[in-house]
Parts: structure tokens; sequence; C-alpha cells
């Protein structure tokens, strides 16, 4: 079985007290990329340092 790597999302900067995060959804099946058990990779964005 192949598998195809797909942008779903952006990651926001963190912020509340407990770090939450929000997601810039990039996806036109949200509930599907985003449903329990489904796997994602987060990858930082290029050219950008980690501070």
């Amino acid at each position: 079985m192949n598998s195809i790597e797909v942008v779903v999302g952006r990651i926001g900067k963190p912020h509340g007290v407990r770090g939450e995060v929000t997601i810039d959804v990039r996806t036109d099946e949200p509930e599907r990329r985003f449903a329990p058990g489904a796997v994602l990779r987060a990858v930082p964005p290029r050219g950008r340092r980690r501070s």
C-alpha cells in the first residue's frame, strides 16, 4: 500500500496557561483527517529557526 503526504493544517503559536494551540485547517475533509486514530506528522516550516 502506497502512502501520500498532504498538508492538512498549520499549527499556530501556543497561548494560554496550558499552551493550547490553534490549527489553521487546510483540508476539505477535516472530519476525516483529524479523526481519532489518524496519524499526523508535524514538520517545522522551512527557513525558520527554533528559538
